[in-house]
């Protein structure tokens, strides 16, 4: 059996049922967290823009939108779903793909389920799957190649997969669909999207959309090159596959923005719990990290794209306000107290956190106060890494944060409950009529006074 037949195997046997308890719930936190995720998103302008492109030019279909009562093909309601998924930076990711796994593989899955009236546990088998083999792209795309390239050109292997598993393809097919991916996926300089934030976000809605198409096209007898796995340097992250869940490494964040900022701000969290101090209070702040983070924005945002892709703008919120929410990146962007902060806020690139990056992502920050003592926080990295997890309940919490303004919170509850009890759903659309725009905002209407 070479690499390439190893994988697609693993893709068709994987079963939810067969994977240890900690990893079906490692696989159900990931979902509720994608799911919320995929909800906040539908305020934002570049979903607005994508989902208006699609109903022109992807058309009618039965595929779900989230919040919306019309439907649209698998590809164009996979495409808008995972623009929704990233739109706020709120999505999971993991360390060494320096990407977001879940955004770009669950629309397609989802999208594809539906089609093919999949039911909960056919889902998260293909969901789990999907994970798997789009982290090990993400890991093997980085180590293959010089560039850092965005989530797309990896994830879409991932969505591919994912989407194959749930069309049946055969063995064969599976292979060319991931090829297909591959090929046909978004080859982003991420880094210029670092320099000049815009609405492609990571390449994820496209990279979706990709994955799932390759899947369709696979089915048809479309060929693709052989896939990245099957290069020799493949054969160790293909070893552990089914043993080894890389679902359980995922990091979840707590903030609305680029996971590079979070680590100062995680920082200036410990400074204030040890030496409370308020933001007119402050002289100058100095976020010591590395260079990737230090690239991010540093003057003042015109849209929300800018205020994700920043480092000033989140650690200035979060000494004002104590959070980072989607209202602040959408809506607070010219907030005075918050504007006055940053200008206080300077960088410094640390040879040493350089040096930790991709693994760890780590910053410290030196604020100097009015009355002249200058205080030092310890060296942190991002709250909700695998390593340094946000707990069960700051989890539920951030879930309700995000739902409970567009359904309501008995609304917003109901879901929680069937996605925790996802594989005893006899058909998939029993998940996703709970996302449609009929049940969710006339629920929200609805559940306005809770």
């Amino acid at each position: 059996m070479d690499q390439t037949e190893r994988l697609t195997e693993y893709v068709l046997n994987e079963k939810f049922e067969n994977a240890g308890e900690t990893t079906q719930q490692k696989l159900k936190t990931a979902l509720r967290d994608i799911i919320a995720c995929t909800i906040a998103g539908t305020q934002t302008p570049a979903a607005k823009i994508a989902l208006k492109v699609a109903r022109v030019h992807w058309g009618k279909g039965r595929s779900t939108v989230f919040l919306e009562r019309e439907g649209l093909s698998p590809m164009g309601a996979a495409f808008v779903n995972a623009v929704m998924a990233n739109a706020l930076d709120l999505d999971d990711g993991h360390r060494l793909t320096k990407g977001h796994p879940g955004a770009v593989i669950f629309p397609a899955v989802l999208a594809a389920a539906e089609e093919r009236e999949a039911n909960g546990r056919q889902f998260l088998d293909a969901l789990l799957a999907a994970y798997e083999v789009s982290i090990r792209a993400g890991i093997l795309a980085h180590g293959l190649r010089p560039e850092y390239h965005c989530t797309g050109s990896w994830g879409a292997i991932g969505a591919a997969a994912g989407a194959g598993k749930l069309l049946g393809l055969t063995s064969e097919q599976l292979a060319h669909a991931m090829g297909i991916a591959e090929y046909h996926s978004t080859y982003s300089p991420m880094m210029r999207c670092i320099d000049v934030p815009a609405m492609v976000k990571d390449g994820i809605g496209w990279g979706c959309m990709t994955g799932i198409s390759s899947a369709y096209l696979a089915e048809q007898g479309f060929t693709g090159i052989p896939s990245l796995f099957s290069f020799p340097r493949a054969q160790a992250l293909l070893e552990d596959l089914g043993t080894l869940y890389q679902v359980e490494r995922l990091y979840y964040k707590p903030h609305a923005c680029c996971r590079w900022a979070q680590p100062a701000v995680e920082a200036l969290r410990q400074l204030k719990e040890r030496h409370p101090f308020s933001p007119s209070g402050v002289r100058r702040m100095v976020i010591h990290t590395f260079a990737e983070s230090a690239r991010l924005q540093h003057t003042p945002p015109k849209n929300t794209e800018e205020a994700q892709y920043h480092l000033f703008f989140p650690a200035a919120c979060y000494l004002v306000y104590g959070e980072v929410g989607p209202e602040k990146v959408l809506r607070r962007l010219d907030d005075p107290l918050v504007l006055r902060t940053m200008e206080k806020c300077s960088v410094t690139v640390e040879d040493e956190l350089n040096a930790a990056f991709p693994a760890k992502a780590l910053s410290w920050v030196e604020v100097e106060l009015e009355d002249g003592r200058v205080l030092k926080s310890p060296t942190c990295q991002a709250a909700g890494d695998y390593d340094y997890p946000l707990s069960e309940e700051e989890l539920r919490a951030k879930y309700f944060r995000l739902t409970e303004p567009l359904i309501g919170r008995e609304h917003a509850s109901r879901l929680q409950d069937m996605i925790e009890n996802l594989e005893e759903l006899d058909h998939i659309r029993s998940l996703t009529e709970m996302l449609t725009i009929a049940q969710g905002r006339t629920m929200a209407n609805a559940g306005s006074a809770d």
